[in-house]
């Protein structure tokens, strides 16, 4: 049951019972013998024998001390299928609430003269003035980093980025996107934080991390252009790549900074050669095959030349169409040598004979003429501004492919045919419709997915058709052929699923939105 002032009444008892402070209960009940607390304006305890949780108390109680109460009072083993869900869901708002206000207790805990010494002339330059991190760093037993960033989160959600923290405070996001909005806005202008808040979080919470920080990178660029291109210029000149840091059991971790255009380069060509590798035999996976190239070209650990076929990338043929209603998709072809790599016979690629590899960039067409500056989509990576889509656009080893969009959706309608060698034209289609994988959450690029068939083919009308097929990474084709989930296309480019425990999300992956959940799968149709 839920109260109407937002507390949780507690399965299987009256509700969380106040007591007098001798302990007994008001009316002369007796204290339930287990935990009890002061919860505020009273103490209260909870029943004795914790019933199942009730799925409508849960989603009706406010992130918060009560909801934690409701979670308390619950049990896990009584509970139905649907309500340890909900219990799940549940005990994740309580963790961004209380994340939310221990950034904040952090922050008041900064302002405090105990934690903000004066130092004498003999300590030299003292970068950070006050000790909180170092505080806070041995009560948590975390990283001075960690804790001053903590320090810095609360501090952010009393000033600009209080949406966000109003937001993580009520459980609508959780700490991770909380620190995605902060990372990227601390340092912004105001109006500037404000603007790209009002823009991501009505979505946020219907969004992957992943799909959050493209979405603020978004809508950065299309609020402020000009900052957007001097920030480029910043980062780029920030470009680097790390010493290797220690794994377990003999392994390293590389990590490199780089523009998005040179990095989703270099992603296709390392996948371009290991696929190549694949064909001809070779017995390593393409993430060990991906490994070694990097290693081998790094070094220039190279044997002989082996000369590899196309890679079913677009060669240079010239501008195609372009309409004002679509986008132009620039195809971007890099070329090198293939050779075995000095492993066991990988492809790897000097300067010399071509082996392409190609890259994809989603440009309105508006932004290839200059007459706007609103972000770019490099597929598999995300918005780079227009200065960075028209530099790839215009590139020597660069076409344009036409698309034609729906002004309103941003959906692709129709694709230009007008390319080398083309792919067959119903894969082409499909794939530039959905760009991604259609399971909600997934940000697999279409490219890298099965094409599968909505309706099992020869089954039901089956057909292969665009209305019946869609991309699915691997994991999610197998879990929707038997792992329990039910598809369905309502119309082309539109995805419904069903889940095991009959939620039903709706999804237009091509438009670069939040999914929509629909309720139940027996709740009626959905509301539109």
């Amino acid at each position: 049951m839920c109260s109407t002032d937002g507390r949780a009444h507690a399965a299987g008892a009256t509700g969380p019972q106040r007591t007098a402070e001798d302990g007994a209960a008001p009316g002369g009940r007796a204290q339930p013998a287990i935990a009890s607390g002061h919860l505020g304006d009273g103490w209260y305890a909870l029943p004795e024998a914790p019933a199942a949780w009730d799925p409508a108390e849960l989603a009706c109680v406010e992130a918060g001390p009560w909801l934690a109460f409701a979670l308390a009072a619950g049990d896990a083993d009584a509970s139905s299928d649907e309500a340890l869900l909900d219990a799940v869901v549940a005990y994740r708002k309580v963790a961004a609430w209380a994340t939310a206000n221990a950034a904040r207790a952090a922050a008041a805990l900064a302002d405090r003269p105990v934690m903000n010494p004066e130092w004498p002339a003999t300590a030299g330059r003292v970068s950070v003035r006050d000790v909180t991190g170092e505080e806070l760093a041995l009560a948590l037993g975390c990283s001075r980093r960690t804790a001053r960033h903590l320090v810095r989160d609360g501090r952010a959600f009393e000033g600009a980025l209080a949406p966000t923290g109003d937001a993580l405070d009520r459980g609508d996001i959780d700490p991770a996107k909380a620190r995605i909005l902060v990372e990227a806005l601390v340092d912004a202008p105001t109006l500037l934080a404000l603007d790209v808040q009002d823009a991501v979080l009505p979505e946020a919470g219907r969004r992957t991390p992943t799909e959050l920080s493209r979405d603020v990178a978004k809508a950065i660029i299309a609020a402020d252009p000009a900052g957007a291109r001097s920030r480029r210029e910043c980062a780029t000149r920030a470009r680097r790549v790390d010493r290797p840091r220690f794994l377990a059991d003999g392994m390293a971790g590389v990590w490199a900074v780089l523009p998005a255009e040179g990095a989703a380069r270099m992603d296709a060509v390392l996948d371009r050669l290991a696929r190549s590798g694949r064909a001809v035999g070779d017995p390593r996976t393409l993430d060990q095959l991906r490994a070694d190239l990097l290693v081998d070209l790094a070094t220039g650990n190279v044997a002989r030349q082996a000369p590899v076929g196309d890679a079913g990338g677009a060669a240079p043929t010239g501008q195609g169409e372009a309409v004002p209603t679509g986008q132009g998709e620039a195809e971007h072809t890099d070329r090198g040598v293939a050779e075995p790599t000095g492993q066991s016979g990988a492809i790897a690629p000097q300067q010399g004979r071509p082996v392409r590899a190609q890259i994809n960039v989603l440009v309105p067409l508006d932004v290839l003429r200059g007459a706007s500056d609103e972000p770019a989509e490099l597929v598999g990576y995300g918005p780079i501004t227009a200065e960075a889509a028209r530099e790839l656009a215009t590139g020597p080893n660069s076409i344009w492919r036409r698309l034609v969009t729906d002004p309103l959706s941003g959906a692709v309608l129709d694709v230009g045919r007008t390319r080398y060698r083309p792919p067959a034209a119903l894969v082409e289609h499909v794939r530039a419709r959905d760009r991604r994988c259609v399971r909600p959450g997934c940000s697999t690029p279409a490219t890298s997915c099965d094409l599968d068939h909505t309706v099992e083919f020869g089954r039901d009308d089956g057909r292969t058709a665009h209305g019946n097929l869609g991309p699915a990474c691997r994991r999610d084709h197998q879990v929707k052929t038997d792992g329990g989930y039910t598809l369905t296309q309502p119309e082309p480019g539109v995805f419904e699923w069903v889940t095991p425990l009959g939620r039903r999300y709706r999804i237009r992956p091509g438009v670069d939105g939040a999914y929509v959940e629909l309720g139940r799968h027996d709740d009626g149709p959905p509301p539109f």
